[in-house]
């Protein structure tokens, strides 16, 4: 059981939605797609940006909020629940709109059962997956949106213009290439924060 819950944790690990993420930003320059383009980096960059700066608050500085249970956001969760759906609702933008929305959900269900084997696992509580899960959604929601609607009432979108065939072979090749392999972002993280913390006492100490 647990092997099975670390083969599945590790869809959500740096090492495989950071290159995912990366092609979705060369996708959608390449199809000229400006406004989706614009959305997902803007998002996507501010949610790795909460994700990080909650744990090295809580590393370095011991912050947390104790009712809620959440000491910091379950990135991986939040990887996987901004990259997977819009991976599949690329992948499906020639399709239907009933079709992509189910894509857009599948990757959401996909990105669930990740967050589950981190709580299974015992690397985060159920807030912090679900805090997770809630961030990395509304990523995926502000840059599918236009995807999901009508064609009529999105003509902004030039996307669906293009054939998703080598976007999806590329996708797949690196979630293959990349599973299994662990990024060192945390362990970076639960490191530098420390020496950091105690950087910045030194400093309020002279200034005092």
């Amino acid at each position: 059981m647990m092997r099975l819950l670390l083969y599945l944790t590790n869809f959500g690990d740096p090492y495989v939605t950071a290159p995912l993420a990366v092609i979705v930003v060369v996708w959608l320059g390449t199809t000229r797609s400006w406004r989706l383009l614009l959305t997902w980096v803007a998002c996507f960059s501010a949610g790795v940006f909460v994700v990080a700066a909650c744990r090295f608050a809580h590393r370095g500085w011991g912050m947390q909020l104790s009712a809620l249970h959440i000491t910091m956001v379950s990135g991986h969760t939040m990887l996987a629940s901004a990259v997977y759906p819009t991976i599949f609702v690329i992948c499906g933008s020639h399709a239907t709109r009933r079709t992509t929305a189910r894509a857009f959900l599948f990757g959401l269900a996909v990105a669930l059962a990740i967050g589950v084997s981190r709580r299974l696992i015992g690397f985060h509580s159920t807030a912090e997956v679900a805090t997770g899960w809630l961030i990395g959604s509304l990523i995926a929601g502000m840059t599918c949106w236009p995807l999901m609607a009508t064609r009529s009432s999105a003509p902004h979108t030039t996307l669906r213009r293009y054939d998703p065939t080598p976007f999806a072979a590329i996708a797949l090749a690196l979630i293959v290439v990349c599973h299994g392999k662990i990024a060192p972002v945390s362990i970076w993280i639960d490191r530098t924060a420390p020496e950091l913390s105690e950087w910045t006492k030194a400093q309020a100490d002279e200034m005092h």
